[in-house]
């Protein structure tokens, strides 16, 4: 009697420790997986104390972008594309940076709601002083 009972201990033991392995393991994956972030939609550009603006960056789904200033004129136009955490920019305007010239950037996402560049490759000095000299990044524009 003693020994059926020490069997099925062990046989629920040794099904509950691969159990337990098993879920652990799949935790763990799990936690490392970054979460998805998306650049479409409306963000403000920051001034270097955080605080914004007033102009504000549109990304849009077909990967296309405008700047709209301050006093509501569309200011620049483009496209864009996010490869990992790699930023691609290109300006529409041919008088701003030429319309073949890619800018590279590394795109940190703080939360869904804040991303800052840091350059990676940008021959374009107005556009590079734009994104990464004077604003320290993006905040998501939050509708009322």
């Amino acid at each position: 009697m003693m020994k059926r009972k020490l069997s099925t201990t062990n046989l629920k033991l040794s099904l509950l420790i691969p159990f337990i392995i098993a879920t652990i393991f799949i935790a763990t994956i799990f936690a490392f997986v970054p979460p998805k972030y998306s650049l479409i939609g409306q963000w403000s550009l920051l001034q270097p104390d955080g605080t914004p603006t007033g102009e504000y960056v549109f990304f849009k789904k077909d990967s296309t972008y405008f700047i709209s200033l301050a006093n509501g004129q569309i200011g620049e136009r483009g496209t864009y594309f996010l490869k990992n955490s790699i930023f691609f920019i290109k300006n529409m305007n041919e008088h701003a940076c030429g319309k073949e010239y890619w800018g590279k950037y590394n795109l940190a996402f703080y939360g869904n709601d804040s991303v800052h560049f840091t350059i990676v490759e940008d021959t374009c000095t107005a556009r590079r002083t734009d994104i990464v000299g004077y604003n320290p990044g993006m905040k998501r524009y939050k509708t009322k």
